[in-house]
């Protein structure tokens, strides 16, 4: 998860388990819009094989064969059915493992949507990609494709966001004066948050560093929310620069 980063300093903020993993969250983004309920990722879903699940230590069993997703949707007081629009940041098995159930569409009357690009990316793997795209996830889903950044919905843009895979999104929202970006894979976690802490999974750090270098000058122009996907504590806070590079402030943490 931290790449080049000497485990010595990254251990600091994410202490390992005796198999080398760390707590990771996966938050999806739940928006309330005029146009119905948007979903933004869908996590890890419920379709992986046994040994998968002991590999990722996958946590993800909710009540009477759910997952947790709909778990956390049901104490909202919504079901799958009441999701109008899913919005893939990536196609990833983490972040859309949630898009079909063992008996089909997880969200079976809403419009999903993901950028052009990714899904022909994930379509065509090799031998570095193919265990991240996972084709259970993504086929026979009938994407809308939008291609670079879009308003997908008023107030809701899709924001390439490059580095990790070629054609990740990051997913801006603005209501009421105020905006927020769930960052996804770009900035997993709030650890992640100094320039060169990049994830060995990306694909092409150096895209990652300057994606990130651009996204976070806007981000603290502007005083968006950042909403972190993998963070199991820090569920989002607002940039403030710091001797050593960038740290948050109005963070809203869990417990």
């Amino acid at each position: 998860m931290f790449g080049v980063v000497p485990k010595a300093l990254w251990a600091r903020r994410a202490p390992p388990d005796d198999r080398n993993r760390i707590p990771l969250a996966l938050r999806c983004l739940l928006v309330e819009h005029d146009d119905g309920l948007v979903l933004i990722d869908t996590g890890i879903g419920n379709k992986e094989s046994g040994k998968f699940i002991d590999i990722y230590g996958v946590e993800n069993t909710g009540q009477d064969g759910r997952t947790k997703l709909e778990d956390a949707l049901r104490e909202l007081g919504h079901g799958p059915e009441d999701i109008r629009w899913v919005i893939n940041t990536h196609l990833h098995f983490d972040h859309a493992g949630g898009n079909l159930s063992r008996e089909g569409l997880a969200f079976p009357r809403a419009r999903y949507v993901v950028q052009k690009g990714e899904l022909d990316f994930a379509r065509h793997t090799n031998e570095r990609t193919a265990g991240s795209y996972l084709p259970h996830n993504f086929e026979g889903v009938p994407f809308q494709l939008i291609d670079g950044e879009t308003e997908i919905l008023p107030g809701i843009r899709g924001l390439p966001t490059p580095g990790h895979v070629p054609y990740h999104q990051s997913i801006l929202l603005e209501s009421g004066g105020e905006k927020a970006c769930f960052v996804a894979d770009l900035v997993p976690t709030s650890a992640h948050l100094p320039l060169p802490w990049i994830m060995g999974y990306d694909l092409e750090p150096l895209v990652t560093l300057e994606t990130r270098r651009r996204l976070y000058q806007r981000a603290e122009a502007e005083e968006w929310l950042l909403v972190f996907e993998h963070d199991p504590q820090v569920v989002s806070g607002r940039l403030a620069r710091e001797h050593m590079g960038f740290g948050l402030v109005q963070q809203k943490v869990l417990g």
